[in-house]
């Protein structure tokens, strides 16, 4: 039930009057108290929350800043570790549970959760899916827009595609 109460608060303050600068110092106190962190740089209708029954893994640390854009789900259900200077760009959702459908009835609603880093200097371009079966996406590493990810992701990686692909490293 307090996952749907943050749920709402969250998509209330990331609605778009909490853009304009006086009224975000609200918004940003708010992801303060729930995170415990000002380094979460959010525009509208982003949520960060547990979307399934909590574990030991549950939560999210953010390391560092990390830059979340428009229509963001965040699930962390299966636990979060976000690195430093991460951008996150629109429509992008980032699921750590799955539901289990063998051997069980759909209606049972068993899940299961897995935890996930994101190394620093990731960035997830839009309309990106990072399912519950991904665990790290390696430091500097950049997901094409539209990717469904499905599986971890080297370090400077370049990776696109249904499912993605690596394509190429960057040069750094």
């Amino acid at each position: 039930m307090l996952y749907k109460i943050d749920y709402v608060l969250q998509r209330f303050f990331t609605s778009l009057i909490f853009t304009f600068p006086i009224i975000n110092l609200i918004k940003r106190t708010y992801f303060f108290i729930r995170f415990n962190t000002f380094k979460i740089l959010t525009t509208n209708n982003v949520v960060i929350t547990n979307f399934d029954k909590t574990t030991e893994n549950t939560g999210i640390t953010f390391k560092g800043k990390c830059t979340l854009s428009r229509n963001i789900e965040v699930d962390f259900s299966g636990g979060i570790i976000v690195g430093n200077n991460v951008t996150i760009s629109d429509n992008v959702t980032i699921q750590t549970h799955r539901h289990e459908y063998e051997n069980c009835s759909i209606f049972d609603n068993v899940t299961s959760s897995s935890p996930l880093e994101i190394e620093d200097e990731v960035w997830v371009c839009n309309n990106v899916v990072i399912t519950s079966s991904v665990n790290r996406i390696g430091k500097g590493a950049i997901i094409a827009s539209g990717s469904v990810l499905t599986k971890d992701v080297k370090d400077y990686s370049i990776v696109g595609g249904v499912p993605a692909k690596h394509i190429k490293y960057r040069k750094m």
